[in-house]
């Protein structure tokens, strides 16, 4: 069974004028040059926000762990707890980091809360998780079933942005289908982003689960998506905004934007 966990102007150069005045080109150059490399690094260097690199370990525990622990508590909540209250605070604290909401969440929840400047935060972006609750899955490999999630939960056309206080700090923009039995991938941007797969974990699915038309019980599971680790914020009063929009998966196309105002002490 497939849980979702949703997920300037233009310039045109007159070429007639191209060789009237060589200094201004020359300047007109620079600055597109410039304007460029800002766009290329900027997400990843601005306005103080750090990330976790690839590679990187949060706080010493591999990326597909901290993913792991936050489906395991994900799939605990009731429908009434999983549903974010108008200037609540829907929010996991997993003590070195807290992940913010789901993008599962639909319309434009805001929150408001209170962590520590010693927190990473994390956010999921786009994700699912498949377990082996059905007999025609009993034989699949951990591997198997992390690759269920991301080639039946997480296809589509997936683009997000993250601001922080504003500003853009983190981009998502990818389109994936499956042709022939095999994944069809093309990443146009992943800034700030982290692709992963779970090495495989055990899920136990209560009865009053806030996801729809489960199979009850405790499951061998794997899990694929997107998310943004971020470096602990420094203390004040910040905002962090993300959306997710996903098409090209019919009945589960799906679209939403969530503010957190995060008050870090």
């Amino acid at each position: 069974m497939c849980n979702f966990g949703y997920n300037p102007m233009i310039g045109f150069w007159d070429q007639t004028n191209m060789f009237k005045n060589r200094n201004f080109t020359t300047l007109m150059l620079i600055a597109l040059v410039g304007s460029t490399f800002f766009i290329l690094v900027g997400l990843s260097s601005a306005y103080g926000v750090g990330f976790y690199a690839k590679n990187e370990e949060p706080f010493g525990v591999p990326k597909d762990v901290w993913m792991s622990k936050w489906w395991t508590w994900w799939v605990t909540p009731t429908i009434d707890e999983a549903t974010p209250k108008a200037d609540g605070c829907l929010i996991h604290n997993m003590s070195s980091i807290v992940v913010l909401m789901d993008t599962i969440a639909s319309g434009r929840p805001h929150q408001v809360c209170e962590i520590s400047s010693a927190q990473g935060i994390m956010i999921p972006l786009w994700t699912a998780f498949f377990e082996d609750s059905a007999p025609e899955y009993n034989s699949y490999t951990y591997e198997q079933l992390s690759k269920a999630a991301r080639e039946v939960g997480d296809l589509g056309a997936i683009t997000s942005l993250v601001k922080v206080d504003g500003k853009p700090v983190a981009k998502l923009d990818v389109v994936s289908s499956m042709r022939g039995g095999s994944l069809d991938y093309k990443i146009n941007s992943m800034d700030n982003v982290t692709e992963i797969y779970s090495k495989g974990f055990n899920i136990t699915i209560p009865e009053d689960t806030h996801f729809p038309d489960q199979n009850t019980g405790t499951w061998r599971s794997g899990a694929h998506g997107w998310f943004v680790f971020m470096k602990p914020l420094p203390p004040g009063d910040h905002t962090v905004n993300y959306n997710v929009g996903v098409t090209g998966t019919g009945p589960n196309d799906h679209s939403s934007e969530i503010t957190y105002d995060l008050k870090v002490k």
